[in-house]
């Protein structure tokens, strides 16, 4: 059965849902903190992926005009009234982000010890269904054996919908509510761009709207272990995304944990050779998280980790992306990566390779996991070929930790970045030699193409146009050593070739290699004489994100 599900998961399509956008709607949950008297600070940071980026924000019927001049780098907007949901019903709270290129956005509140992040998601992710999970506060509180420190009303003794209209026009909600006998619907409208926040205490089931909305679950101060108080907060996405195969990721110094799983019917669970039967929503034990671990699920289903003070929603692995934006509240945060194991020595930061000291492999799966420190506020983890996951993580004390999945930025595996914009193949108009090929390339803002995998050769012979004879790569030998190396690229050693047959000639017989333009010959190389002339074929690097280490802060009243 196990392997008929893994068999299954292979051919399930994954959603494209990268986090970066022009149109953004959030709200700040109330954050009590409730031993602490002091009103929260709420951010916005905004991370343009542009130069010259300009976003408006709006809120409370007004608007505010911002410019951040730099791709990659971040401002945090901070509120400086109040803007905490901390009433039920409608309200106006909400707050809106447009850009006129992509831009990031994760929310922030702080109180005290009380602090959480939240990415927030562009409207192109929103959606009009969406399954609630069933936690009740009291049975919350039971389940990890944790004080009732906050269960004297019932203001502060359940969890909340934040329900948030993403539309500039009225949008009819129906809340499905689970009772005692049976099970209700309750319809209303939304106007444009406004919310309504609702007690769920374990009986809302599910979210279904006319339009999009975004639909945020919060409590405002959930007890730990040390006798804190955190609020937790979970965008939950839309059914569209969940999956049939996760990892869960290891997640040190966190004692208690169980997962959360909401599914459309009852699901089977496979994890370690057993089976889990899983209803509606209901929380599984799942205590040893000292090696990430994978689960599979007879149906679709999304999966969150919760212990206490946390809530985190779990990527299912149709959903892994090449690429990663990371915001942290402070330096030496944390990241929890998930890599396969053939190629795991290949992750690599902004800074360079990723600095893991010890890797574990992940039983029953092709990948293997390490938890890092990273040692700036904003970076990036990428892949050069494979789809990997990212947790961001960080520990107010060894038993309080907060944050979740970082920012997916781009699907494509590429061997210069985080790529923002691809890079472009383009055949030169005349024959010249290697040398002038060369220069012809570097002149018009290219490089020669390299194409150093499998990967990169496919793309390249998806994007050229039709040629006739051949054209020059930057691929050619050495004086000194007669090995062959590519020219210019971050790793010139050679260990892909797509050698034609009989090829390569002897080393007196040619220095050069070109490429087939003809596909019907399957673009393959031959090495030659570099004075011969031949077309040359160039590649543009695709724009990367490279993340800025200076913050700007602006106030919004």
């Amino acid at each position: 059965m196990l392997v008929v599900l893994l068999i299954a998961s292979m051919f399930c399509q994954g959603l494209t849902v990268v986090s970066y956008g022009d149109n953004f709607i959030t709200a700040f949950p109330e954050n009590l903190g409730f031993f602490y008297p002091l009103s929260p600070w709420n951010y916005l940071k905004v991370t343009a992926l542009y130069d010259n980026t300009t976003f408006t924000v709006f809120y409370k019927n007004t608007q505010k005009n911002l410019q951040i001049q730099q791709s990659g780098q971040t401002m945090d907007v901070l509120f400086t009234d109040y803007f905490g949901v901390n009433k039920l019903g409608s309200s106006i709270l909400s707050i809106r982000v447009t850009s006129d290129k992509n831009i990031t956005v994760v929310s922030e509140s702080r109180r005290a010890s009380s602090i959480q992040t939240n990415v927030v998601q562009p409207t192109v992710n929103l959606g009009t269904d969406y399954m609630i999970p069933l936690l009740d506060y009291p049975g919350y509180l039971e389940s990890f054996d944790l004080p009732r420190l906050v269960s004297t009303t019932m203001k502060y003794n359940s969890f909340k919908l934040l329900i948030i209209n993403a539309v500039d026009s009225q949008n009819t909600i129906t809340v499905v509510k689970q009772t005692s006998t049976d099970v209700q619907e309750e319809t209303f409208d939304i106007d444009s761009y406004q919310l309504v926040q609702l007690q769920t205490n374990g009986s809302v089931l599910r979210v279904r709207s006319s339009k999009e909305v975004a639909v945020i679950f919060t409590h405002p101060c959930v007890e730990t272990a040390d006798c804190n108080c955190n609020m937790v907060i979970n965008q939950i996405l839309p059914t569209k995304f969940q999956g049939r195969s996760f990892i869960v990721p290891s997640f040190f110094n966190v004692a208690e944990t169980q997962l959360l799983v909401l599914s459309e019917n009852s699901s089977s669970l496979f994890h370690n050779g057993s089976q889990l039967e899983a209803t509606y929503s209901e929380l599984l034990p799942f205590s040893n998280l000292e090696t990430s671990q994978l689960v599979n699920a007879s149906d679709r289903v999304s999966l969150r980790l919760v212990s206490p003070g946390l809530i985190v929603e779990l990527i299912p692995d149709t959903m892994f992306f090449a690429c990663y934006l990371l915001q942290f509240y402070s330096q030496n945060g944390r990241a929890v990566v998930i890599a396969e194991t053939d190629s795991k020595d290949d992750v690599r930061t902004h800074k360079g390779l990723l600095s893991a000291s010890e890797w574990t492999a992940i039983a029953g799966t092709k990948y293997s996991s390490t938890e890092v420190t990273i040692a700036d506020r904003s970076a990036t983890i990428w892949h050069p070929t494979s789809k990997i996951a990212v947790y961001m993580l960080e520990y107010m004390s060894a038993k309080v930790v907060f944050g979740g999945p970082a920012i997916p930025i781009n699907e494509k595996p590429d061997l210069h970045g985080c790529v923002l914009v691809p890079g472009a193949f383009a055949v030169g108009p005349d024959p010249l030699n290697w040398t002038k090929s060369l220069e012809f390339c570097v002149n018009n803002g290219n490089q020669f193409a390299c194409p150093v995998s499998k990967a990169v050769l496919e793309d390249m012979a998806d994007n050229l146009t039709t040629e006739d004879g051949t054209g020059w790569i930057g691929l050619r030998r050495s004086l000194l050593t007669t090995e062959w190396y590519w020219q210019g690229e971050y790793e010139p050693s050679v260990s892909y070739v797509h050698w034609d047959d009989g090829q390569p000639l002897d080393f007196s017989k040619g220095l050069c290699a070109s490429m087939s333009l003809d596909p019907k010959k399957d673009f393959k190389w031959r090495s030659a004489r570099c004075c011969e002339k031949k077309k040359p074929v160039c590649y543009k690097r695709p724009a990367c994100l490279n993340p800025s280490q200076t913050w700007f802060l602006k106030y919004i009243p």
